[in-house]
């Protein structure tokens, strides 16, 4: 497996071996961010409903943002748009936390969030129009394993970050060593910049079509069979994930270090499960893989929510998080060859949009359900959201199992 990875990457262009690179570096960064940011509301005194809205602004701005992006983004270069993406978001997140008001924190990561829009939709078209389906499957799991590796080392160090700001200035208060540490992930962030500035620029064609003409041309069926199931998988991620480290802290009383050790032993598992997703999705279909893995994960988002075992928690939240994240680089080359090869960034953008409009919802309903009722009743719905989401796919998808597809002649193209 390790061969056929080293192989592949060789034959990856210059361009796709940057943006990996950089994409590790950015998601280190806003691991950290992730990890830091709930536990830091938590410090001012914040409910989980307040919580959950101000959490929930990351995921709405990149849904308001995401379809506007869309129709732009073939008239800029891939490399401009990350570049200023990445910056403003970082500059946003930054005067955020400095701020305390819910309002400003609201504002400030509405905005930000909007900014990392513009990285977000780029990401899978970028990837699919620089490979051949030979490479496909490898380029999207090795793009998840690197993120995975990263968050895995931004989540170590960053439940030790706060520690590490007190002990070079021991008069900081907690809240002041967490938004230092905070600050500390927007650095990194800021740096996955210089690599991604390395990106070379291609020509771009000449748009002479107006910004919202051909809308109505767009296979509007099959992104409503994507979007469909995706929402589901929104939604039960979204009533319990965003929570999980506040659920550690709340019920078992952890720290922020044994929490970030904690989440970095998930981004391992998620690792693991990646790294092997090429050789386990040759023994049966892209479909099938999808759902199989969604499927063994319901019985471990349900057992965290019946058990006050420790232990069986973690394992819980490991073997979940492993199954539902191995199997996206899978969903995301899915998703990319059921649409047009022209309407990808588009496709990408709609698919973004939903998803994270509806996990911004999920979110909300997430925090009120949990300060209302704990957090038993969250990790139910989640498991059935799930299960709907299989049944979604099976329906709209399980007929084309059975069809032959054409060869594969896809012509490598520049982003």
């Amino acid at each position: 497996m390790v061969g056929a990875y080293l192989s592949h990457f060789q034959n990856f262009s210059r361009n796709v071996k940057i943006f990996l690179i950089g994409n590790a570096i950015n998601g280190m960064g806003m691991s950290i961010h992730g990890l830091l940011f709930s536990l830091y509301l938590k410090e001012l005194g914040y409910g989980e409903t307040i919580i959950g809205n101000l959490i929930s602004t990351a995921s709405l701005g990149i849904s308001i943002m995401a379809i506007p992006a869309s129709l732009i983004i073939d008239r800029f270069h891939v490399k401009h748009l990350v570049i200023s993406g990445m910056a403003f978001c970082s500059l946003f997140y930054f005067i955020q936390i400095f701020h305390t008001d819910v309002s400003s924190l609201f504002i400030f990561g509405l905005v930000a969030a909007m900014f990392q829009a513009l990285f977000s939709i780029s990401v899978s078209p970028f990837y699919l129009r620089n490979s051949t389906p030979k490479v496909r499957v490898h380029l999207f799991t090795l793009n998840s394993s690197l993120n995975m590796a990263a968050h895995l080392l931004g989540y170590a160090v960053g439940g030790y970050l706060p520690a590490i700001m007190k002990w070079f200035n021991n008069d900081l208060t907690t809240i002041e060593s967490m938004r230092y540490a905070i600050v500390g992930s927007l650095v990194i962030v800021t740096l996955s910049n210089l690599i991604f500035m390395k990106i070379q620029r291609v020509p771009i064609p000449k748009q002479k079509k107006r910004v919202f003409e051909g809308l109505r041309e767009k296979d509007w069926v099959i992104l409503g069979k994507l979007i469909s199931p995706k929402l589901c998988l929104a939604l039960g991620s979204g009533l319990t994930v965003p929570f999980i480290n506040i659920y550690l802290s709340d019920r078992f009383d952890f720290s922020t270090k044994m929490i970030g050790v904690s989440y970095a032993l998930l981004q391992l598992f998620i690792f693991i499960g990646i790294f092997v997703t090429p050789t386990l999705v040759k023994k049966t279909t892209n479909l099938k893989f999808m759902m199989g893995t969604a499927f063994l994960a319901i019985p471990f988002m349900v057992g965290m929510g019946m058990t006050g075992n420790v232990t069986l928690v973690l394992s819980c939240f490991f073997m979940r998080g492993m199954l539902m994240n191995m199997s996206s680089p899978i969903t995301s080359m899915f998703e990319m060859e059921k649409v047009r090869e022209k309407e990808c960034v588009f496709a990408s953008a709609v698919i973004v949009f939903f998803y994270h409009l509806v996990y911004s919802g999920g979110t909300r309903l997430g925090g009120y359900l949990i300060e209302t009722y704990s957090f038993g009743p969250t990790f139910f719905m989640s498991g059935a959201a799930y299960a709907l989401a299989i049944v979604l796919y099976r329906k709209f998808f399980k007929a084309e199992e059975t069809q032959v597809l054409p060869a594969e002649t896809e012509t490598l193209k520049a982003a």
